[in-house]
């Protein structure tokens, strides 16, 4: 349900701004405002929840402020008013999406990549509902509020159907827990490489349907992009246990890159919407890869006590921090250099840099991670309840 609320805005917001009169270098401002928003909400939601782990209603609130952002947005139009409706929607997706991740997380216990098999549907839900709501709203980019909302806060709601964090180690402090993440060198270390990679995606993204519209693509085609871009997504997260398992979350993150790397490439020299539409599938793929494994890898090297925490400074840089300077710097050399040469080109130095910081130690960890799984397997049914809850602990 979230997701189809993330189908109906994700590939058309942009088109709806253009549709009220905003400028190409104004959708790049409110996106890197938008972003800017999310960058400081996304920590302190994950600080409060980590404070408050028990807690079933913090999720339902930010759907509803971000519902509430929706419904501003949609009804101001052009107006000086956008700009406090943005900020409102920004910030209930910035706690939202987030701390659905760490519920998830949470109920996956040790193995993590578990994650994967759920986000799955999310990949599905967006897949199916994005051409959809492309046919429905056609040139009325307006109407794509009058799906985000009721989703929004049927997926909110809905999280109180779900168990607590009940076992969740609670935080020493809110203000604490933010710098507990950030001192511990692995996480920093892959943030800081990861953000390159996130500001070449995000070059592009608040750009691609306004540049499919200006190749001749209708609505329905740009829905189709966006949904064939998460179609290849649902293998890749179905499968993502066992291919850590086999080659590492570690490797997968590299190799994500490295494929998005050649989507992006693609979207600078092929100029056929038919064309590009085939090339996303490869997006799927490579966004699957790097998204999953990043939050695999901040999941298992957050300090105690600050899951939510951690995973709210891995959203807030990834997707916030990067989109600020890959859509402000964007929306204003979008008519003098090719936003997707500069992708593929700041995404291959992503790859090196990722290269560098995760491998090394990541065979030692396959093969730990192997020896500890044939234990498990050869152990009595009876005992692996408790054997599962000791690393839980841990």
């Amino acid at each position: 349900m979230y997701y189809v609320g993330v189908a109906a805005y994700a590939p058309y917001l942009q088109l709806y701004y253009g549709s009220v009169g905003i400028t190409v270098a104004g959708v790049g401002a409110l996106s890197a405002f938008s972003s800017l928003i999310a960058l400081v909400s996304a920590p302190i939601w994950g600080a409060i929840s980590d404070r408050n782990p028990e807690s079933r209603f913090l999720i339902p609130l930010a759907s509803m402020i971000a519902a509430f952002g929706g419904l501003s947005v949609g009804t101001v139009g052009g107006s000086p008013l956008i700009v406090p409706s943005v900020a409102c929607f920004s910030m209930g997706l910035a706690g939202t999406g987030p701390m659905m991740d760490v519920l998830v997380l949470h109920m996956t216990s040790a193995d993590r990549s578990r994650y994967a098999s759920v986000r799955v549907f999310g990949s599905l839900g967006f897949i199916v509902a994005t051409p959809l709501i492309g046919f429905a709203i056609h040139q009325v980019y307006r109407d794509l509020f009058e799906v985000f909302i009721p989703f929004v806060l049927l997926a909110g709601f809905s999280s109180l159907v779900l168990p607590g964090r009940s076992r969740s180690v609670r935080s020493t402090g809110m203000m604490r827990a933010p710098g507990a993440v950030l001192r511990h060198r692995p996480i920093t270390l892959f943030l800081v490489t990861a953000l390159v990679g996130w500001i070449a995606i995000a070059c592009k993204n608040p750009f691609l349907s306004i540049y499919l519209q200006s190749l001749g693509a209708s609505s329905d085609q740009v829905g189709y992009v966006w949904s064939c871009q998460a179609l290849l997504e649902v293998p890749v997260m179905v499968f993502f246990p066992q291919l850590a398992r086999r080659f590492g979350a570690e490797r997968l993150i590299v190799a994500g890159m490295a494929i998005l790397v050649v989507r992006q490439t693609a979207n600078a020299v092929f100029l056929s919407p038919t064309i590009l539409i085939g090339f996303s599938l490869l997006q799927g793929v490579g966004y699957g890869l790097l998204l999953v494994g990043g939050i695999s890898f901040v999941s298992q090297q957050a300090p105690k006590g600050t899951a939510a925490t951690a995973q709210g400074i891995l959203n807030a840089t990834t997707f916030s921090l990067a989109s600020i300077i890959g859509a402000g710097v964007g929306g204003q050399v979008a008519g003098i250099l090719s936003l997707f040469a500069i992708s593929a080109g700041l995404g291959a130095l992503s790859v090196v840099l990722l290269s560098l910081v995760v491998l090394p130690g990541s065979a030692e960890r396959i093969k730990a991670a192997a020896e500890a799984g044939g234990e498990q397997d050869s152990a009595e049914p009876a005992a692996i309840p408790a054997i599962v809850a000791d690393v839980a602990a841990d």
